[in-house]
């Protein structure tokens, strides 16, 4: 629900996906096990109605530090946007990692529809080190600059 006029904003939420959907790069944002505000460049993400999925080799620091602290934040931005008609999309809830084989499964295929690269080295069962993740939104700001700079501009869409 939107703070401001308390109506759950459908039509942005369908902008929403539309964005995240052409967003090449995204940037994650997780807490470290030492309590540090940490950010990563996301290129292995798509999104599913609301579900967001993403990938990460196992080995990498984020995967045992999102097992601690499981909320993480998405930014999708595009770039080279012009200011007067500049919009991104800040995502956050709480990533859990995909055990269950039919999930597992679920993702490879949406993550697939989005990347050549990620397709290719599941058709090639080269996924052994990768940890898939599902994440829940708990809230999305969508911010758009066509609705005015300030408040005007950012529809918070409580989940």
């Amino acid at each position: 629900m939107c703070k401001c006029c308390n109506t759950k904003h459908t039509d942005d939420l369908e902008k929403v996906k539309s964005y995240i959907k052409n967003t090449k790069f995204a940037t994650l944002g997780y807490v470290s096990t030492t309590g540090v505000p940490t950010l990563r460049a996301m290129g292995s993400f798509n999104i599913d109605e609301l579900d967001l999925y993403f990938s990460s080799t196992k080995a990498a620091a984020k995967v045992s530090n999102i097992a601690v602290n499981p909320t993480v934040s998405f930014l999708f931005q595009h770039e080279g946007q012009e200011l007067a008609t500049f919009k991104n999309v800040t995502y956050v809830g709480k990533a859990k990692e995909i055990k269950c084989e039919t999930e597992y499964d679920k993702a490879v295929k949406i993550l697939s529809e989005k990347s050549p690269r990620f397709k290719e080295r599941a058709e090639k069962g080269q996924l052994g080190d990768t940890a898939l993740f599902k994440v829940v939104p708990e809230s999305i700001n969508y911010l758009d600059y066509t609705n005015g700079i300030g408040p005007d501009s950012v529809r918070e869409i409580k989940l």
